[in-house]
């Protein structure tokens, strides 16, 4: 438990500035200038640019393919596509997860050449941008370290040629982060796309489609921009145009309006334990609790990944299934505090890191039992997210069964899992409960009496 006054500054690459662009150069309005110039894209018409984003937890997923049509001699065109970051002392943290570009479906080599970022601030409200002036010993990230950087890469067009380019890649949030020992109060989740520097071609853009799907992320909350392009379909929002000459009042924003505050209760059963963290949360206009006030059993492949990990945020080990992949075991909760829960918030799989999630199997369909009567099921994405377990983006939250009175007792039950590509190894990383609460509960953490808005 920390005493002390700590701010977390904006984290980039834990997560990032999201700032991302047309294949392009710095023209019509780019964020990026620098050392970077293209070159042979004034004799390039963009006939069609699709732009899809898919929205998840903690990263979105992009694919954005161009016809573009040579309309002069045969030419090379270098051509560069942005990315963001920070240099932590320890590391540089960058914006794209990975990173490819295709030339009529063969891959194209790139390079990484340096701009300069300062114009980004054309993306983000001010409140965003203050929490980047502020600074902490471990993550010191502020303006003054921020990297742009251009994946550049040359695609041969020969005279009169008309060619498709498509670029994949996984691009992690900007946020930020800060608050008083174990509180915490985030900022919403931002993705940007920029579409100003289309400008860099001959013409306008013929005609195009940009897509956005919220995927693992509530498609009602999320707000974008340009306002009023965009039409609602389900889960999907869709901008079609024609004709257009991006400036950057076209630039693309997503803000996926999930800022939450969280208040750290502590509790000791005697003087000799040591105090236990329970949370109060504002969410999205809601207020809810979220606890361990429970115990964990399950058989477990063996006593070093026994069910006690799930319920302890402070162990790296998580609780293994004892048969592979896991089908119809179960954890059971006892719920120690009798109350009524709402949801339990699951991780689903091993979650040391990206490489060993997707080795093991992970829990695709899972049974819920609550008080031995009430069931339902729930279908799980396949998804790796937040590392740390205090983050309650880091979990899958699963609506229980309506039941009347308290809840005693949980049982989650294995029904399917996604196949693991080393072994069928399934685990539950860490889980955590969620009891909704009619109003403010009026919690005070006790640091200069910090409480919920």
């Amino acid at each position: 438990m920390c005493n002390h006054r700590v701010f977390i500054a904006l984290l980039l690459f834990a997560s990032s500035a999201t700032i991302h662009a047309n294949w392009g150069s710095t023209a019509g309005g780019s964020v990026g200038t620098g050392n970077f110039h293209a070159f042979g894209t004034a004799q390039i018409e963009m006939q069609r640019e699709d732009l899809h984003i898919r929205l998840f937890r903690d990263r979105a997923k992009v694919e954005v393919d161009y016809l573009l049509h040579n309309t002069g001699p045969g030419v090379d065109v270098r051509a560069g596509f942005p990315s963001l970051g920070v240099q932590t002392p320890n590391e540089a943290r960058r914006e794209i997860v990975s990173y490819a570009i295709y030339a009529d479906g063969s891959s194209v080599p790139y390079q990484i050449e340096k701009g300069d970022p300062g114009p980004l601030k054309v993306l983000f409200d001010s409140k965003f941008m203050s929490m980047i002036d502020m600074t902490d010993q471990d993550h010191e990230a502020d303006e003054s370290n921020m990297l742009l950087e251009w994946f550049a890469s040359t695609v041969h067009f020969a005279s009169g040629q008309t060619r498709r380019i498509s670029i994949r890649y996984d691009s992690l949030y900007a946020y930020c982060s800060g608050g008083y020992s174990d509180d915490d109060d985030t900022c919403d989740d931002r993705f940007a796309y920029v579409l100003s520097t289309a400008a860099a071609w001959r013409g306008p853009i013929d005609s195009g489609t940009v897509t956005v799907e919220a995927v693992t992320v509530p498609a009602a909350l999320l707000v974008l921009s340009p306002a009023g392009r965009f039409q609602r379909l389900g889960s999907s929002f869709v901008w079609q145009f024609h004709n257009l000459r991006p400036t950057l009042a076209d630039n693309i924003l997503v803000n996926l309006n999930n800022h939450a505050s969280t208040i750290a209760e502590y509790t000791e059963d005697t003087a000799s334990t040591p105090p236990k963290i329970n949370y109060y949360t504002l969410e999205a206009g809601k207020y809810f609790y979220m606890n361990r006030n429970f115990v964990p059993h399950g058989d477990s492949a063996s006593a070093d990944y026994s069910a006690e990990n799930v319920g302890d945020p402070n162990s790296e080990r998580e609780w293994r299934a004892v048969h592979a992949p896991g089908i119809g075991d179960a954890l059971v909760l006892e719920i120690t505090k009798s109350s009524h829960i709402d949801q339990v918030g699951i991780i689903p799989g091993c979650d040391a890191n990206e490489k060993e999630w997707l080795s093991h199997a992970r829990i695709k369909e899972i049974g819920i039992e609550v008080n031995g009567n009430y069931t339902g099921k729930t279908v799980l994405p396949d998804e790796f997210t937040f590392p740390w377990p205090e983050s309650h983006k880091a979990y899958e939250w699963i609506d229980l069964p309506s039941y009347p009175g308290n809840s005693e007792r949980i049982r989650l039950v294995v029904r399917s899992v996604y196949p693991g590509s080393v072994d069928q190894i399934t685990c539950i990383s860490k889980v955590v409960l969620r009891q909704w609460l009619k109003s403010n509960p009026g919690i005070k953490s006790g640091i200069d009496d910090h409480k919920l808005p």
